[in-house]
C-alpha cells in the first residue's frame, strides 16, 4: 500500500522537540559518523520502529547507517526491500508510506527525504514500523520529516566546518601487526593521511573471498549494508585481476578496460574517481586497498601505481597478523591446507597429482580389500549357573553368605533349625543302648526268642537314627561346587519356614561368563563366518574382552520388535568386572572382503531387495 496524499494528522510536537534537542546535543559532542549512528537509533526508539536506515551525503562522503531493535533484526530480503524503497523515494523526491507484505499483520515502511540549506537533496531515511493504522503511520511520517529536517541542518553545519568527519586514528604498523583488525585500520589510516583520499577501505582475502575489514570514518563495518556490498564487489574485481584497477569517474578517459564493478561503486559515490590496489605475497593476493577522491579532483594511473608500490610493504604483515591471532583449530586447518598445497603443487603438477590419487583410489576399490566388521548389541549371562534348592521343610535359622560372595565346594551357605532332630537323635541313641542291654541279658539267660526280638528292635531304632541324622545333615545347606553367589538374599527370611524344593541360592562360575549376541537377520551369515569377536561393556567402553566359540542359534527370535538370531560366546573374565545382566556391544570381524563391497553393500543390498537388480 502506498499513500500519496496527506490527511490532517497532528504529530507529537512535544516529543519531536525533545528529539531535536537530543540530536543537537549528540552532534555537539561526537564526530558526524558516530552522531549520525546514535541519532538514527534515537529516532527509531522514539518513533517505535523495529528497523531504521539512513543514507546521508556529507560533502564528498556517502554515509550509510542502520539500526534495528534487539530481537527484530531484519532478514536480507527485508533489508534489500527497504533500501530499494529509500532509493526510489530519493529518485522521486517524495515521501512514501508502504506496507511490507499483505494482510493486517504486515509491517509499514515510512520514508522521508532530507534537504540541506540550499534545498538540495542530502539523503533519505526509512523506518520499519510494526503493524499500525494509517493514521499512526502518517503521524510517524510527519515526525520523521521533522527529525530529518533538524538532522540535515546539523550534518550540513558540520560539513562546512573544519572538523573531521570522524576520528582519524594513526596506528603504528608494528603494534597493528598483532591483530588483523588493527592492521586494517592502520593501513586505511596511513593511506588516507599520506595521500589525502576522501575514502579508504581495506579488505582481507580469505580463500577466494574478499571481506571488508576497515573503512575510513567508520568504527564498525556492517557487511550487509548496500554500500559495503558494492565496495566488496569492487575489491573482488581487483582480486580477480591481481593488478591495480582505476575508474576515473565522470572523466573516464585513460581508465582500465571495462572496470564494471568499480564503475558501480563510483556511481554510488556520485561519480567520484575510485581505484583499488592488491597487496601480494609470493604471487598471491592477500589484501585489497580501495580508495576514492572527491568529484572535483582527479586520480591518474601514475598515482595509483605509486600507491601500490608504497603499500607493498604492508603485504607481508597481513598473513603474519592473521596467523598470530588465529585459534588452534584454524591453525590446524591452515597447516593442512599448506601441506596439501606443498604436496599437490600447482598447475599441471596439481592436476597430475589429483589424477594419480584418483586412479589409485579406483584401483584400490577394484582390487583392494577391507575387513568386514560390524557391531551388534549383546548382554552378559552367567556361565554354568546352578540353583541350590531347599532340601527339606524347615525354619531358616542361620545365613552365612549373600549375593556376590565367592564360595568353595562344601562351604556352609545356610542352616535350618534342627533342634527337634538333635533331640530325637539323642532319644534314639538312648533307646538303642537300652535294647542292646536287654539283648545281652537275653543272651546270658539263653532266651533266644527275646534275643531275636531285641535285635529286631535295635535294627528298627538304627534305621530311625539314620533318618534323623540325614535330616540333621540336610539342615546344613552347602555349596555343591566352587562359584559365586549370584542370587539368594535370604536375610529377610531368617526365622521363616521354607518348603522343600524352594530356590535358595544361584551359583555360577566366577572365572568366565557367556555373552549373548543379538545378530540382525541381514548379518547372520557373516556372523557365522566370524574370525574374531570382541565385547565392550557399556559400563566401561574402554575395556575389551575377546569372545570364544561363537555359536549362532539356527532359529530366529523376536527381540524389541525385530527379528534377530541369538548367538552365544564365552569370555574368560572375572565376574567382578563383567557382571551378569550387563549390556554392551560386540564387534564381529567377518574377515576380508572386496573394498568396493564393504563400502557399498548396504546400498547394493537395498537396490537388490527393492528393485531386483
Amino acid at each position: 500500500m502506498s499513500i500519496g496524499g496527506r490527511q490532517s494528522v497532528a504529530p507529537d510536537w512535544a516529543g519531536l522537540t525533545v528529539l531535536q534537542c537530543e540530536l543537537r546535543a549528540m552532534f555537539l559532542r561526537r564526530p558526524v559518523n558516530r552522531a549520525l549512528s546514535e541519532a538514527l537509533q534515537r529516532i527509531g526508539q522514539r518513533l517505535g520502529a523495529e528497523y531504521a536506515v539512513v543514507h546521508a551525503r556529507l560533502g564528498v562522503h556517502l554515509l550509510t547507517e542502520e539500526w534495528s531493535r534487539p530481537g527484530t533484526e531484519p532478514q536480507g530480503e527485508v533489508r534489500e526491500s527497504v533500501n530499494n524503497i529509500v532509493w526510489e523515494a530519493m529518485s522521486n523526491e517524495s515521501v512514501r508510506c508502504t506496507k511490507l507484505g499483505e494482510g493486517d499483520g504486515a509491517s509499514v515502511v515510512v520514508t522521508a527525504v532530507m534537504y540541506d540549506e540550499d534545498i538540495e537533496q542530502a539523503g533519505a531515511a526509512a523506518l520499519v514500523l510494526p503493524p499500525c493504522t494509517e493514521e499512526q503511520a502518517l503521524r510517524s511520517l510527519l515526525c520523521l520529516e521533522g527529525a530529518l529536517g533538524c538532522l540535515a541542518i546539523l550534518v550540513g553545519s558540520r560539513s562546512k566546518s573544519s572538523e573531521p568527519v570522524a576520528e582519524h586514528r594513526r596506528v603504528e604498523p608494528t603494534a597493528a601487526a598483532e591483530h588483523p583488525m588493527r592492521l586494517a585500520l592502520a593501513i586505511a589510516s596511513d593511506v588516507q593521511h599520506r595521500y589525502g583520499f576522501d575514502l579508504t577501505a581495506v579488505g582481507f582475502v580469505t580463500g577466494h573471498r574478499v571481506d571488508v575489514m576497515a573503512v575510513s570514518g567508520h568504527a564498525h563495518v556492517n557487511q550487509a549494508t548496500p554500500g559495503v556490498q558494492v565496495l566488496r564487489a569492487a575489491m573482488a574485481e581487483c582480486y580477480d585481476r591481481a593488478a591495480p584497477v582505476l575508474f576515473s569517474g565522470r572523466d573516464a578517459e585513460g581508465c582500465d578496460e571495462d572496470p564494471r564493478l568499480h564503475a558501480q561503486w563510483s556511481a554510488t559515490l556520485g561519480g567520484d574517481p575510485v581505484a583499488s590496489v592488491p597487496l601480494t605475497v609470493f604471487g598471491e593476493v592477500v589484501a585489497v586497498v580501495s580508495m576514492s577522491k572527491g568529484a572535483a579532483t582527479s586520480l591518474d594511473r601514475d598515482r595509483v601505481n605509486r600507491v601500490a608500490e608504497e603499500m607493498s610493504g604492508y603485504a607481508a604483515l597481513v598473513p603474519l597478523s592473521r596467523a598470530a591471532s588465529r585459534g588452534l583449530l584454524t591453525h590446524l586447518r591452515d597447516s593442512m591446507r599448506a601441506w596439501r598445497r606443498r604436496i599437490a603443487g600447482a598447475g599441471v603438477r596439481r592436476a597430475a597429482t589429483y589424477l594419480t590419487l584418483l586412479l589409485g583410489l579406483v584401483a584400490w576399490l577394484a582390487f583392494g580389500s577391507l575387513r568386514f566388521t560390524f557391531t551388534v548389541p549383546c548382554v552378559v549371562r552367567a556361565a554354568d549357573a546352578v540353583v541350590t534348592p531347599c532340601p527339606r521343610d524347615g525354619i531358616l535359622a542361620e545365613l552365612f553368605v549373600s549375593p556376590g560372595d565367592r564360595v568353595h565346594a562344601g562351604q556352609m551357605l545356610a542352616a535350618l533349625d534342627a533342634n527337634q532332630d538333635v533331640l530325637r537323635r539323642a532319644e534314639l541313641r538312648a533307646e538303642i543302648e537300652s535294647v542292646e542291654a536287654q539283648a545281652d541279658k537275653a543272651l546270658a539267660e539263653r532266651e533266644f526268642g527275646d534275643l531275636r526280638i531285641h535285635r529286631a528292635r535295635k535294627s528298627s531304632l538304627l534305621a530311625q537314627l539314620a533318618v534323623v541324622e540325614a535330616n540333621i545333615e540336610a539342615a546344613q545347606i552347602r555349596a555343591p561346587r566352587d562359584g559365586m553367589v549370584l542370587d539368594g538374599d535370604l536375610r529377610e527370611r531368617i526365622g521363616a519356614r521354607l518348603r522343600a524344593g524352594d530356590d535358595m541360592f544361584t551359583l555360577a562360575r566366577y572365572d568366565r561368563a557367556v555373552v549373548v549376541l543379538k545378530v540382525p537377520e541381514q548379518l547372520v551369515l557373516a556372523a557365522r563366518d566370524a574370525r574374531t569377536t570382541v565385547f565392550s561393556p557399556a559400563a566401561d567402553p574402554s575395556r575389551r574382552y575377546d569372545l570364544r566359540q561363537l555359536r549362532v542359534h539356527p532359529a530366529s527370535t523376536v527381540a524389541e520388535g525385530k527379528n534377530v538370531f541369538l548367538g552365544e560366546a564365552t569370555v574368560v573374565a572375572d565376574l567382578d568386572g563383567i557382571a551378569p545382566g550387563m549390556e554392551g556391544v560386540a564387534c564381529v570381524d567377518a574377515g576380508p572382503r572386496a573394498a568396493w563391497w564393504v563400502l557399498s553393500h548396504r546400498v547394493t543390498h537395498w537396490l537388490q531387495l527393492n528393485f531386483w537388480l
